[in-house]
């Protein structure tokens, strides 16, 4: 059932030249739409954002979709008052922060035409991480059709353009063959051009196993990597102690954290040119591909986990914790994912269930330590659990841990630095559109959400009075921006002599620029 009668209006759609920066009427109250897309990492510390820079805030929910609608409060450049619906898009990852940016394409959005008549409790999250009073939010339906998807240039796609995008690496990252989605083409030079890109905060990337894998089992970087590639198939090759075959849950290809993975772990795309990259396992390599099924939701495609390695491609963060989730409990797991031998997006089916719990490792970056169920981030080059919430490792840890200490003295390396980009010109894209560079209320948004992101109050919960960030350990704030932290007090230390630098800004950065080494700068 239909919410209300929601009349999309894009201004500049209206005569016939553009499907973004436009406005949505909500009960008879124009809003003008500010879409982001891109990246899950920001999601953990969005709806904080939010309520920061918009007041009366009536909340929209669909699977890997946010919307808050309300009124501006506190923008620079926005006055008080004006009517906003803010769209956050996490469906398919990082590269719909940049691709669809700079070639202004059409993309998914969720579609406040089509939602339910009724609230349903925390639609925002199932359950709040930062134990705030759960949201009442409206569940939706989405509309449009993504880039390499059939039909996706037609003059009637009903999605629309993306104003700003964020990503855990910069654009260039998202290179071809690899690191691109729905196997479309990468952005040439002249495309990366088009996008004003702004870095904004550090984020760690971990190693993951399920509980079935023993705390004892040591994770080397060559080992784990040969595992994401199809190199190391049993856990036997692993530890000698272990049997069974090696489960990997991964992200598709255009994933801002998969393309972290690919760097890390094969030197992908950073040693392309001298052919010393390495190649992560797809879904097609699983030993049970496709053994039955049509694709469809009710005859899915089938990937049989009995019959040896398997890999599977989620869309999202919280998709690769529900397949880790059912791999260790050995229940079934039903997904949707892109299948590049039919060119679409289809439903497969692991039926773990068939097997019983499995061992599997994943890709997973440190701000998904509150959904931990049923496995553990586990530490580099040793042997032990790492609990981030707590910053704790187990008893017999050795290695280096994902602390945010390390993060911050450079000791942890594989760390990211995420980017926020829009377009400076205007584009034009398949269907005729003449989308501008970002202007007026959209780019005003866009920077403040550089700017609170990049924030130690974001990415440490700094002085922050408000609502409590629920992944602080997760991130630490650049030194470029942040080296001489002081409080509201205009100190550089707190009650006990430690620098807040210290504890919240890192001392290294690569300067956005994922293939070169972390660099001393100094907090």
């Amino acid at each position: 059932m239909k919410l209300k009668s929601l009349a999309i209006a894009c201004a500049m759609m209206a005569a016939g030249s553009s499907f973004a920066a436009g406005t949505v009427t909500i009960s008879g109250v124009p809003h003008q739409v500010v879409y982001f897309g891109g990246a899950t990492a920001p999601d953990n510390f969005l709806n904080d954002i939010a309520t920061g820079v918009l007041t009366g805030i009536t909340y929209y929910v669909a699977p890997n979709y946010r919307a808050f609608a309300g009124a501006a409060n506190g923008v620079p450049g926005v006055a008080n008052g004006t009517r906003v619906l803010f769209i956050k898009r996490s469906a398919g990852g990082s590269v719909f922060g940049v691709n669809p940016v700079a070639r202004a394409q059409r993309v998914k959005t969720i579609d406040v035409n089509n939602c339910a008549t009724t609230n349903t409790v925390d639609g925002i999250a199932n359950t709040p991480v930062d134990g705030s009073t759960p949201k009442l939010a409206f569940p939706c339906a989405v509309v449009g059709v993504d880039p390499g998807e059939a039909n996706h240039a037609a003059a009637n796609n009903a999605g629309l353009v993306i104003d700003f995008g964020v990503s855990d690496v910069e654009p260039a990252m998202f290179a071809g063959p690899l690191n691109t989605e729905n196997d479309t083409p990468a952005l040439a030079p002249n495309e990366v051009a088009r996008m004003r890109v702004q870095p904004v905060n550090q984020l760690m990337m971990g190693l993951a196993a399920t509980n079935t894998v023993p705390d004892t089992t040591l994770f080397s970087r060559s080992t784990y990597g040969a595992m994401l590639n199809g190199q190391i198939t049993t856990w036997d090759q692993v530890d000698e102690s272990l049997s069974g075959d090696v489960v990997v849950c991964r992200r598709v290809e255009g994933s801002g954290t998969q393309t972290s993975y690919n760097w890390f772990f094969g030197n992908f795309p950073c040693s392309a040119n001298e052919g010393g990259f390495v190649e992560p396992a797809r879904m097609t390599s699983s030993f049970g591909w496709k053994t039955s099924g049509t694709g469809t939701t009710a005859d899915p495609f089938i990937i049989d986990p009995s019959a040896g390695y398997t890999v599977i491609e989620n869309s999202s963060s919280g998709n690769v914790r529900s397949c880790m989730q059912a791999a260790n409990a050995g229940t079934d797991y039903t997904f949707t994912s892109w299948d590049p031998e039919t060119a679409s997006t289809k439903t497969f089916k692991v039926p773990f269930s068939s097997t019983g719990p499995v061992k599997a490792i994943a890709t997973l970056s440190l701000d998904s330590y509150t959904g931990t169920n049923g496995w553990s981030f586990r530490n580099l080059d040793g042997v032990g659990t790492f609990d981030a919430s707590t910053q704790t490792p187990s008893a017999n840890a050795t290695g280096i841990f994902p602390s945010k200490e390390n993060l911050i003295k450079g000791r942890y390396d594989f760390v990211v630095e995420l980017s926020i980009q829009d377009r400076s010109v205007a584009v034009t894209n398949e269907q005729g559109d003449v989308v501008p560079a970002i202007a007026g209320v959209q780019k005003a948004f866009a920077d403040e959400i550089v700017r609170r992101s990049g924030s130690p109050r974001f990415t440490g919960n700094f002085d922050n009075s408000g609502a409590q960030v629920s992944t602080p350990f997760a991130f630490a704030s650049l030194p470029q921006f942040y080296a001489g932290l002081t409080d509201t007090n205009g100190s550089e230390v707190d009650g006990n002599g430690v620098r807040w630098a210290d504890r919240y800004v890192s001392k290294f950065t690569r300067e956005a620029n994922t293939c070169s080494p972390l660099k001393f700068f100094g907090n």
